[in-house]
């Protein structure tokens, strides 16, 4: 299992850099006090800007996390590796409402470096990110945020990711590992 200690600092253009096509991604949000922290499982991901490095996540107002990240400004994209599909799942399938996301998965949230977010210990790589705005389009907010830090694991691959399209998990050296929708 993959710890904080298992990680380097990187550079923003290096984290872009690193990201894999199509993440699935856990977002860590916490109110300022960390009296309420959680996880949201989001497959809509995307790279805004390079300079400055500026990346953006779409989640649902139906969502929990929705209500921290409107009322915070910071929040961490963690990039999870195929070991970690099913509390990815999980994350995605729970609401962080009525349910301890971290306890109920047994993952870990570590404070940020630069933000007070909680980066989640067990993933690949760990994005901070301070939030430049938000917009809504159709049922989904967008989240924009620029990089404050990244921490990655240091023999880090982009096939150890998890990557998510069309309701199918992959990983990128393999065919689907695991179909979500009807056939």
């Amino acid at each position: 299992m993959i710890s904080m200690d298992d990680k380097v600092d990187l550079d923003h253009m290096g984290s872009v850099m690193a990201l894999p096509p199509a993440p699935v991604v856990l977002v860590g949000v916490a109110d300022k006090d960390w009296k309420e922290k959680n996880i949201v499982t989001v497959g809509m991901f995307n790279v805004f800007s390079v300079r400055p490095p500026i990346i953006g996540i779409a989640v649902t107002t139906a969502r929990y996390s929705y209500k921290l990240l409107e009322e915070n400004d910071e929040f961490t994209v963690n990039i999870p590796g195929k070991e970690l599909m099913d509390k990815v799942i999980a994350c995605g399938e729970k609401s962080g409402a009525n349910t301890d996301k971290f306890e109920m998965t047994g993952l870990t949230a570590v404070k940020g470096k630069r933000t007070k977010a909680p980066r989640i210990a067990e993933c690949l790589m760990n994005i901070e990110l301070k939030k430049t705005r938000s917009f809504e389009v159709g049922d989904h907010t967008w989240y924009l945020g620029e990089i404050m830090h990244t921490d990655i694991v240091e023999n880090y691959d982009r096939s150890q990711a998890l990557l998510y399209w069309d309701g199918e998990y992959w990983s990128p050296a393999d065919r689907p590992i695991k179909t979500l929708r009807p056939d």
